[in-house]
């Protein structure tokens, strides 16, 4: 492509961009070594199969936001498309015609296919542009002239690439070499401006998808023996969240879906993850809270997991901020109103100091069997079940439903919390207390399987697999109460008449977070498989399965006051009054008692709030309804 003058230029041209490029690179991948290691590398199969679907087929990005994401595709498709193309480009620096053929078939198909890409990928850039620049959702921040800069550039390579192969230009003549030295000098200038703004997620997004957790929230337990009393440095953070935290691309996509920040609350997890950024960059090794994270934000996080459920870049907000929380709480800074509750658990194993004696009583009453080792599957009531007057009624229509499918289980008598609401809240040491207790029990019954009402119970007893020594809960499938009945449906254990249940009624049912989010897709399709094979006419509400808006109480929010914005669960009892039907279908305790009352300030309170359990109860042949 010229002289060797030319040559020279471009060579030392590309040699400074790639300079710039790694040095930057460097320093972030420097702090990001300076949080703890090292990087998970466990289950590599389903890593790898989530970094082929979520980075190379872009389903998270689509799912979420489907004319943004595929546009966002059109771009990631194009620049693979054109990796070996920019190859061949620059290799024209010092050969007259590349390396790739420059006739037959190959180049024919090849240069039609990077064509198609870059003719998609340039619309895409318009789309993406106007979009940021004119539209300008909220949730996308302010305007950022790096990201004019690179829409700037990728339309420029699209366009210059574009002028070559339909011949807008004479590519041996003088227009040819502008448009080949255009392309060029926007090649380099695109590669050293990546690592210095949001677009080194092109970098290490995959790397931050492969390494980050299965679910969000997944806390690893403090040993205190060796003096772990939580995070009060990001430096005491996994480098796996770290990672995440640099490959962040701004999208907003956690900002939109979060509960609080929806109810105008300070919480912002978008800008969490950014001045966590700027704090590694500083200095990890410093107090972070609140000089980095605000205090206020950390104690208005519902863990719903829709921040890290959206998230295409492997962020988990929830993580992050239950291991500031445990830093907290360790030292003593929690709101006042969780003293009430970690007293209450301390003393009588339950949120709300009931005594133990009246659970056992409501057992024998209601003949609810014991487990006595015998019985292949252990109910796990959970504290609403065994005290809540209204959430028995869910406790015992179910355990009708177990009997109707002639379902061998029992009870444990001397259940007490999981500890769910004391590691939300930051109290590790509480609930390795009551996980303690409860495993020796559950190490004892022989059960097969444990099925739960409560999701929270679920994930709960899930996380005792992590526990240590002769806190290690045996390998017992714990499934939540919904997927449990799905099967007994599906093998005709469990037979439903829904002529018993009044027709043409609406349902609609609210996906729990810990549910639709914490569990796999499973857990989303089996409340509704079990109410249409119950005769219901179900609608969806606007956000609903892996979208669904939270109720509010999760993240031991049950038990703190909401001082700040709209009550969170008012706006989803509105969404879902809004839908027209007659009665809301949960699957969660925390959810019911959160959208009755929710219904209830907003004088809907003959709108039934009834569990999936108590609809199906209703379709029982020969019970009385």
């Amino acid at each position: 492509m010229g002289t060797w003058i030319n040559g020279l230029f471009f060579t030392a041209l590309g040699a400074l961009a790639v300079w710039l490029f790694w040095s930057e690179v460097q320093r972030k991948l420097a702090a990001v070594r300076q949080a703890k290691g090292p990087l998970p590398t466990d289950q590599p199969a389903r890593r790898r199969a989530r970094v082929i679907s979520e980075v190379l087929f872009q389903t998270r990005v689509i799912r979420h936001r489907p004319l943004p994401g595929l546009a966002h595709a059109f771009l990631l498709w194009a620049f693979l498309a054109f990796g070996l193309e920019s190859l061949d480009h620059l290799s024209h620096i010092w050969l007259p015609h590349g390396f790739l053929p420059t006739a037959g078939l190959f180049h024919d198909l090849f240069q039609g296919l990077v064509a198609l890409f870059a003719w998609a990928a340039g619309a895409g850039i318009l789309y993406l542009a106007f979009r940021r620049f004119v539209s300008r959702p909220k949730v996308l921040g302010e305007l950022s002239a790096t990201s004019g800069l690179v829409s700037l550039f990728i339309l420029t390579l699209m366009l210059t690439f574009l002028a070559k192969h339909h011949g807008w230009v004479d590519g041996d003549g003088l227009s040819g070499y502008i448009n080949w030295a255009l392309h060029t000098v926007t090649l380099f200038a695109f590669l050293a401006l990546i690592p210095r703004s949001k677009h080194l997620h092109l970098v290490l997004g995959p790397a931050a998808v492969y390494f980050r957790n299965e679910r969000p929230g997944m806390l690893k337990p403090l040993d205190f023996e060796k003096e772990e009393m939580g995070v009060t440095r990001l430096a005491e953070l996994e480098q796996a969240n770290a990672l995440a935290v640099f490959a962040c691309v701004e999208c907003g996509r956690c900002l939109e879906h979060c509960p609080a920040a929806g109810t105008g609350k300070a919480l912002d997890p978008k800008a969490l993850v950014l001045r966590m950024r700027d704090g590694f960059l500083a200095d990890p090794t410093a107090p972070a809270v609140p000089e980095r994270v605000p205090v206020d934000w950390l104690w208005q996080c519902t863990t719903c997991g829709a921040c890290a459920e959206q998230c295409p870049t492997g962020n988990d907000q929830p993580l992050t901020i239950l291991e500031f929380r445990r830093g907290l709480t360790s030292e003593g800074e929690f709101p006042d109103t969780l003293r009430t509750l970690f007293d209450n658990l301390e003393r009588s194993g339950n949120p709300w100091r009931h005594n133990p004696r009246d659970g056992a009583a409501f057992l024998k009453e209601q003949q609810i069997p014991l487990h006595d080792g015998s019985q292949p599957v252990l109910y796990w009531m959970g504290c609403m079940a065994r005290y809540d007057e209204a959430y028995r009624k869910v406790a015992l229509d179910f355990v009708a439903l177990l009997k109707a499918a002639g379902v061998e289980f029992g009870v444990l008598e001397g259940e007490k919390c999981t500890g769910d609401a004391a590691r939300r809240a930051g109290n590790e040491f509480l609930f390795q207390q009551l996980a303690m207790e409860n495993v020796a029990q559950l190490n004892e019954t022989g059960a097969d399987l444990i099925v739960s009402t409560c999701p929270h119970c679920v994930k709960t007893l899930e996380e005792y697999r992590t526990l240590d020594g002769e806190m290690r809960m045996n390998e017992i499938p714990v499934l939540h109460h919904t997927v449990f009945l799905r099967q007994l449906v599906d093998q005709g254990r469990l037979r439903l008449d829904p002529s018993r249940l009044p027709s043409g009624g609406d349902w609609v049912y609210h996906d729990p977070c810990y549910l639709s989010r914490y569990q796999d897709e499973d857990a989303v399709e089996a409340p509704r498989d079990l109410l249409q094979a119950a005769g219901g006419n179900l609608r969806e509400a606007p956000r609903h399965g892996r979208s669904s808006f939270c109720c509010g109480a999760g993240g031991a929010q049950l038990f703190m006051e909401e001082t700040e914005g709209r009550r969170v669960n008012h706006e989803r009892s509105e969404e879902l009054a809004a839908t027209g039907a007659d009665t809301v279908c949960v699957a969660c305790p925390f959810c019911r008692t959160m959208l009755r009352d929710g219904l209830t300030d907003q004088g809907r309170e003959a709108t039934p709030v009834l569990d999936v359990a108590q609809l199906l109860a209703r379709a029982l042949p020969g019970r009385a309804v």
